[in-house]
């Protein structure tokens, strides 16, 4: 089973250094209520649809298999 993600994403441009914004805005079952809920929240809070990004992610599994890093 598969978990789609709303996501917004920007970075900025401060002229010496750029900085980036993240925030998971919404989950959902479907890829589809996914991308209604991107069209919503675009007009809504008056967001660009290019910052706005819906991706999955397989359900029960480990994502993050790095781990830490210690020095």
């Amino acid at each position: 089973m598969y978990i789609y993600m709303l996501e917004y994403y920007e970075e900025i441009d401060h002229g010496e250094f750029e900085s980036e914004r993240y925030n998971l805005i919404g989950l959902y079952l479907s890829e589809n209520e996914a991308l209604k809920a991107k069209d919503e929240i675009s007009e809504k809070k008056k967001i660009k649809k290019e910052l706005l990004f819906v991706s999955a992610t397989k359900l029960g599994k480990l994502q993050w298999k790095g781990g830490f890093v210690t020095v």
